[in-house]
């Protein structure tokens, strides 16, 4: 077979076509790849703001309410009670640590008993018991205190620790962060 000029031009035009094609496909796979990736980043960003809000406000509500149980039980003394509350809570998941300190800034109880009797500021930040009004700190623990009052004087100060759980894993449908 001789070497038909033309059956070569159209062979090259057919690698030349297929080459261009190639890189079109790697193109718009690059493009989408990013697009996805960027998608993805603003869907993580939303699901970890509506996860603080959402937690904020449960956690709020609960150190609330909680905090009225705490005031009455130490308006009753009854230290035992406020202990069993505790103990309770504790268990949930997430929750690290309750404290109650008292107005001298000593703990009073606290689930974990190493803590007990210590100076609160010796071990956690002191801004926690300065607060007129429920306090939610959204770093990682999260923070809250509650001021537990009486009619006329302050009692104390609740204080939880809480760890959040991950909404979502650290990947997302198997694809990583890259």
């Amino acid at each position: 077979m001789k070497n038909n000029p033309k059956l070569i031009f159209v062979l090259y035009g057919v690698i030349v076509l297929l080459l261009f094609g190639g890189a079109y496909l790697l193109y718009k796979n690059a493009q989408y790849h990013k697009e996805f990736a960027q998608e993805r980043s603003e869907t993580r960003a939303m699901v970890r703001t509506n996860q603080l809000q959402n937690d904020q406000q449960q956690l709020m509500f609960g150190i609330k309410t909680f905090a009225w149980a705490v005031r009455n039980a130490l308006l009753q003394n009854k230290p035992g009670e406020i202990n069993e509350y505790f103990n309770t809570l504790v268990k949930d998941r997430g929750i690290k640590e309750m404290l109650l300190v008292g107005n001298d800034g000593n703990v009073m109880i606290s689930t974990n008993k190493k803590n007990q009797g210590i100076a609160f500021t010796d071990r956690f930040p002191g801004y926690l018991l300065q607060r007129e009004e429920v306090y939610f700190g959204d770093k990682t623990p999260y923070e809250l205190s509650a001021p537990i009052t009486a009619p006329n004087k302050r009692l104390g100060t609740l204080v939880m620790f809480y760890s959040p759980a991950p909404v979502l894993p650290d990947t997302l449908a198997g694809y990583s962060n890259n």
